[in-house]
């Protein structure tokens, strides 16, 4: 890719943008959020057209109209939001607009079943090409993914985050996949923002900042630190929480939370001002407790207290009324609406309050979004632009100031900070100490260990669905959070 353009209204994406990959290689394409890396394989698929460059596939120039275009001409994309058909078999999944047909129209089901089970032997998947993808965890539709991108005989495969949602385990299985892909022959792009993971795993770094290719560089002769300062254009110094927590009101507590299959007798509770933190594998429990407490998912039994009082939470309406607020952790399915504004996201849970005479009073709403914009530093030209437009790491301070805004006493954060670069990590890890210092109560939960030890007054253990221990996060080390979760 050769000069590459392009812009928005408002915004220019990529600013004269060189990258290149090689047969054999793992290429990292790191930056920050709203850098320009999505942008940039987003003109790779055929999703967007350059105003000006060009890209050369296997030595020929190359137009790339259209995502068809690029799969057809041996370019693949496993998305951070997997495209998966959860009703229909892996096997349908993996070769959805290859299968062989007899008698011109009807698909050749044993030749589908055989060469998915094929691929995923190749790739040393246990996943059962017959049950349905819906069954799957994260780990194993990831690997659904890379399958169906073999299966249409990718040479280019672009992995965007593909370890966001993996525990270490299945990160290391992961790695495993894309040595022996690079081994077979593919040119592997990887764009995370988990650096230590890039170390491990990748030949070159290519690091990008607003639109523009900072550097290109073997991954051998530079270092995490040294990529960090060229992602955020200085030397970035993090911030390390020393919180003298002392605060003993309980604002919240949890007695004795039972969901069959799901978890059981999940007690804690949870204090004014505290960042409380939930620990633990994928599949935990974590996500599944903190939907209880919103009322998403019903509870078989046990009492939830608030402010000493017991109430009962069917719905996240009634959980909203008595002050408690959910981040959830699928930010895109969850959390937003794409083709809405910022302006609206933002204002969802508050519009009753901005009716005027009937209507929404407009110059108040435009006010209040441009406070959060100041005010949380979301990158965007206006509040009338389309959430789906923005960075993951803006759109997640735009959900913030969603709760910000409604002014709720407990905030639920489910993995605040996955997808988001290193800096906007940061950013979030301070916003949510100021709302603590501010006396709400937060409760995190993340997969990331050093996260939960970084911010946390306490952290909560679990495993299979039940509580392993409540710890003081000054007294701990990620060996013996990682003990009780898989204890």
């Amino acid at each position: 890719m050769r000069n590459i353009n392009k812009s928005f209204p408002g915004v220019q994406a990529l600013k004269h943008v060189d990258f290149d990959l090689k047969a054999n290689e793992i290429h990292a394409l790191l930056g920050e959020n709203g850098a320009g890396k999505s942008t940039l394989m987003n003109v790779l698929m055929g999703m967007h057209r350059p105003e000006e460059g060009e890209i050369w596939l296997h030595g020929k120039k190359t137009e790339i109209p259209s995502p068809v275009f690029a799969i057809q001409n041996s370019i693949g994309i496993v998305p951070q939001e997997l495209n998966i058909v959860p009703e229909v078999t892996v096997a349908e999944n993996i070769c959805m607009g290859t299968q062989k047909r007899k008698a011109g129209a009807i698909i050749d089901w044993k030749d589908t079943f055989k060469r998915a089970e094929s691929i995923m032997d190749q790739l040393g998947s246990p996943v059962n090409v017959r049950s349905k993808a819906g069954t799957c965890s994260v780990a194993q539709l990831q690997m659904v993914q890379i399958a169906r991108a073999i299966a249409f005989g990718a040479k280019i495969i672009i992995l965007d985050e593909p370890t966001a949602s993996l525990t270490s385990q299945e990160t290391h299985d992961l790695f495993r996949v894309m040595r022996q892909l690079k081994g077979n022959g593919a040119g592997i792009i990887f764009i995370t923002h988990h650096l230590e993971e890039v170390k491990e795993v990748a030949d070159r770094v290519t690091v990008m900042r607003d639109g523009e290719v900072v550097d290109t560089t073997l991954m051998a002769d530079t270092s995490i630190k040294e990529i960090i300062a060229k992602m955020a254009g200085q030397e970035v110094i993090f911030s390390k929480f020393e919180r003298e927590f002392q605060e003993e009101e309980v604002v919240l507590r949890a007695e004795r939370l039972t969901h069959k299959k799901k978890f059981r007798d999940v007690s804690f509770e949870v204090k004014k001002g505290e960042i409380f933190g939930v620990g633990g594998l994928v599949g935990a429990g974590r996500t599944e407790v903190m939907l209880a407490l919103f009322g998403v998912e019903p509870l078989e039994s046990g009492t939830i207290i608030l402010k000493g009082k017991p109430i009962t939470v069917k719905s996240p309406k009634s959980a909203i009324e008595a002050g408690i607020g959910y981040l959830p952790e699928e930010r895109r399915a969850q959390a937003i609406f794409p083709i809405l504004s910022i302006k609206e996201n933002l204002t969802m849970p508050i519009l009753q309050r901005l009716f005027r005479h009937g209507k929404i009073d407009r110059r108040q709403q435009e006010k209040i979004t441009q406070s959060y914009i100041d005010r949380l530093e979301i990158k965007t030209p206006s509040g009338e632009k389309e959430i789906r437009d923005l960075s993951g790491g803006n759109q997640q301070k735009v959900v913030f100031g969603r709760w910000i805004e409604k002014d709720l006493d407990i905030l639920i954060l489910d993995e605040p900070t996955r997808g988001i670069d290193v800096r906007a990590k940061d950013e979030i890890h301070k916003l949510i100490e100021s709302l603590a210092k501010e006396g709400k109560t937060v409760i995190v939960v993340s997969s990331e260990l050093e996260e939960l030890l970084n911010i946390c007054d306490r952290i909560m253990v679990m495993n299979e669905g039940q509580v392993k221990g409540i710890m003081n996060a000054r007294e701990v080390n990620q060996e013996e959070i990682l003990r009780l979760a898989l204890s």
